[in-house]
């Protein structure tokens, strides 16, 4: 019997990276599982590797920047499995590296609705989902939600963006009432990590954004994974509203 035996989980962006590492853990823990995703051959793939671990996993192809897209996926979650208790908004977009006047406007704007429309339409349904038995949301929202990166405007305004709305809901939810259930509310705040973003990244930038943390190397997805699943447990009961650093040191100020 694991921590989540029982337990329906989503996770957007769960196809690679942080969210399928995540989900293989959720579901050797002994939960149910839906990730989402806009590549239906990617999702595939990765309901086989989280399948090695369980026969309860589910891909539903959603892109989140879509309102309309967003409602059936969870109504496809709970047509599945029955409910929701956990979820993990981690689907997100980063941006060109360009100054203000040189950026792209239209990538400028694809990264504010990806980041920041597409967890608001993700937190409204899954609080609808959760308003009468609770459950736990988690945002994915990135070390730069923390401090700021140059030449990267619009993702590090996205994820600072997530932390305001994770911190402002989770207020909203914190005690429950006759009407809502108690929903604990957090971010994790990621520095750089393995593969995912830094997939195709050459040396010189890997050694770069090593530099940039206290431990000097990148993180790998299994250390944000652990974070998230004790996010998600009985052991963070008395933890909402909180903004969780998993970078290696960079938000203490060692990065430059």
């Amino acid at each position: 019997m694991g921590r989540f035996t029982g337990k329906v989980v989503l996770i957007t962006g769960g196809s690679q990276g942080i969210g399928l590492e995540t989900a293989i853990r959720f579901a050797q823990e002994g939960a149910y599982i839906c990730i989402t995703g806009r590549n239906l051959e990617k999702g595939e793939i990765a309901i086989n590797k989280i399948n090695m671990n369980t026969n309860h996993a589910y891909f539903i192809q959603c892109d989140i920047n879509i309102e309309s897209e967003v409602i059936n996926m969870i109504q496809q979650c709970i047509i599945y499995f029955g409910t929701i208790d956990i979820a993990f908004n981690n689907a997100g977009v980063t941006s060109e590296y360009a100054l203000l006047p040189d950026s792209n406007t239209k990538l400028w704007h694809q990264v504010i609705n990806t980041n920041i429309c597409g967890t608001y339409h993700c937190m409204k349904y899954e609080l609808q989902a959760m308003e009468k038995n609770g459950g736990v949301i988690i945002n994915n929202a990135s070390c730069v939600g923390l401090i700021p990166i140059p030449k990267q405007s619009a993702y590090v305004a996205s994820k600072h963006a997530i932390i305001g709305l994770t911190k402002s809901v989770a207020i909203d939810y914190a005690e429950g009432d006759n009407n809502n259930a108690h929903i604990r509310i957090n971010a994790i705040a990621p520095g750089p990590i393995e593969g995912g973003m830094n997939f195709n990244a050459d040396s010189k930038n890997i050694q770069r954004k090593k530099s940039f943390t206290a431990m000097n190397r990148l993180g790998k997805p299994e250390e944000v994974a652990k974070t998230v699943l004790w996010l998600s447990s009985d052991d963070a009961s008395y933890i909402t509203g909180s903004i969780i650093s998993i970078d290696g040191g960079m938000s203490a100020g060692k990065w430059s």
